[in-house]
């Protein structure tokens, strides 16, 4: 079982263990305080296969790490907190007062807006990837990480009738930018888009 593999096998709570006891608790913005939040603000919310929500976050951390070889406690929290802004009551003002603005920036510019009227959402979300190029590096890893969670949890949703669009906006939209940002990434979306089409 390879490493990314072996993450699909933890639950929240050993995904969290893991990803601080490789980080540890001293760093700034603190990343274990990051994994507190992802824990306790999803705390209840389920993904739409059934399964505890606060693990995306905890995988798209773990990803970046372990993966793509981030290091820098912002992009890490970036991941951990990146469905905050969409998914809880949390305010972009709670995020900078504890981890900073570059974190509560990186946050923002994840945060997918609701579609607009008269715009499909395949349309919305490759004009989302095409805002991205002007994000920087960092945003585009953590989208990558966060994308490469989803396609990997994909097969798992029964009758999800977007998935023939979620793969062609995730080649059309995605892979470029994480071709340019992050090689370990993209080979790894790559092969999982390969796996979805087989």
């Amino acid at each position: 079982m390879s490493q990314l593999e072996e993450l699909y096998s933890l639950d929240s709570t050993a995904l969290a263990e893991r990803l601080i006891a490789s980080v540890g608790t001293g760093t700034w913005p603190p990343v274990h305080t990051a994994v507190e939040w992802a824990l306790q603000r999803h705390a209840g919310q389920k993904r739409r296969d059934g399964s505890d929500f606060a693990a995306h976050p905890l995988r798209v951390a773990l990803i970046l790490h372990e993966l793509a070889s981030q290091t820098h406690a912002d992009v890490l929290c970036a991941g951990l907190l990146h469905d905050l802004l969409e998914d809880t009551d949390t305010s972009e003002d709670d995020i900078m007062e504890v981890f900073g603005t570059k974190v509560s920036d990186m946050v923002r510019s994840l945060t997918m807006q609701p579609v607009p009227e008269g715009k499909t959402k395949l349309q919305h979300n490759l004009a989302h990837f095409e805002s991205l190029r002007w994000e920087g590096r960092d945003v585009q890893i953590v989208r990558s990480a966060d994308r490469l969670d989803n396609l990997r949890t994909l097969s798992s949703i029964p009758e999800y009738a977007r998935r023939d669009e979620y793969v062609q906006e995730t080649e059309e939209g995605l892979v470029p930018l994480t071709l340019a940002t992050n090689t370990a990434l993209y080979h790894a979306i790559l092969k999982a888009l390969e796996e979805l089409k087989s």
